[in-house]
């Protein structure tokens, strides 16, 4: 199974990858590391289930498909009128902070991504990032694949997805106490 199949059969029911993040997984799969960073794309499924439960509402909202080093996850948030080809990019820190959405959809992703910050949520995104060099030929790809040019840096990427996506760290901390006062739902 490739990276793509692995990242989609932890991805909730129902809901499909865009087809950049399949174009992506095949690119990193023939390059190998680095792509921008340290971010690894992988499958997330099981860490998300553990943030909010198996069964639960909020599970099925998330579809992780990356992490950084220290283990916090990128996923795609499928909120009510959202689907995975238009919904936000969020960050999950792995001790329960850093939670915020930094990406408007995918495509935005890519931008912030082909930028080479060394960790989306915790980097200065209002400056350049410290190791461009690391996602130089991520920028190469995306030019001719898509035609994505990354901006110099992500705070106007982050900035706008912020104003357009309600408040993520609200929607978490919700379903988590939802989770723990033994309701499967939001």
């Amino acid at each position: 199974m490739n990276r793509a199949d692995k990242i989609q059969f932890e991805f909730p029911p129902g809901v499909s990858m865009p087809p950049q993040l399949r174009k992506l997984c095949d690119f990193l799969d023939e390059t190998g590391y680095p792509i921008s960073g340290y971010m690894r794309l992988r499958p997330e499924g099981d860490a998300l289930k553990a943030w909010f439960g198996p069964g639960s509402e909020a599970w099925k909202m998330l579809a992780g498909f990356g992490s950084g080093p220290d283990g916090s996850i990128l996923a795609i948030w499928i909120y009510p009128g959202r689907d995975a080809s238009n919904a936000p990019v969020v960050h999950l820190g792995s001790e329960g902070n850093e939670l915020q959405v930094i990406a408007n959809d995918f495509e935005d992703f890519l931008r912030l991504f082909a930028i080479g910050y060394s960790e989306l949520g915790f980097d200065d995104l209002g400056s350049l990032p410290e190791e461009p060099e690391s996602a130089e030929g991520l920028r190469r790809w995306l030019e001719s694949e898509f035609g994505i040019t990354p901006p110099p840096t992500g705070i106007e990427i982050v900035e706008r997805a912020k104003l357009n996506h309600p408040d993520f760290a609200t929607w978490v901390k919700v379903a988590q106490d939802a989770r723990f006062r033994g309701s499967t739902g939001l």
